[in-house]
């Protein structure tokens, strides 16, 4: 285990430990996708595929147009990834109030494989905050929210209220 004390300086953070920092997100997240990364190359699917059902997940019946706000892709980029997930009965679309929108729900083999995906993430997660205190943990997430553009912000308080 690295010792914190070359991880951290209590005094100032010049660009040799900002630079470490850029690092352990790096590693950190690299690690914390690995397990679903497996998953999906079974399926011939990527990240991109992860993000769309996670989210489809995360909201019922989401559009189309609230999903691109999340996820900051492309209209292109995102038809494709929907068109295959789509294609392979994960995510089923349909029409929204108004005719004009579509609206995404997963499927029970899309809810089965958002459920596999996010328990490897969620079981990592447990298996590292169990070691740290509340106060910790709250630091933790005030970094990472701080982290978020203002705009960014504003969506993710609305996915989770």
């Amino acid at each position: 285990m690295a010792d914190l004390n070359n991880l951290i300086s209590p005094f100032f953070l010049n660009d040799k430990e900002i630079r470490k920092i850029i690092e352990l997100v790096f590693f950190s997240y690299r690690d914390f996708t690995a397990g679903p990364d497996q998953i999906l190359e079974k399926l011939n699917f990527g990240r991109a595929h992860h993000r769309v059902i996670y989210f489809v997940g995360k909201k019922d019946k989401i559009t189309i147009k609230e999903l691109l706000g999340v996820l900051k892709i492309t209209k292109q980029s995102l038809s494709r990834v929907l068109n295959q997930l789509v294609k392979e009965g994960f995510i089923i679309v349909s029409t929204g109030l108004d005719k004009r929108t579509k609206n995404l729900s997963l499927t029970s083999s899309g809810l089965s494989l958002e459920n596999k995906l996010s328990t490897i993430q969620i079981q990592k997660i447990k298996r590292v905050i169990n070691n740290f205190n509340q106060e910790d943990i709250d630091g933790f997430k005030k970094i990472l929210y701080e982290m978020i553009e203002i705009d960014n912000k504003k969506t993710f308080q609305h996915l989770n209220e």
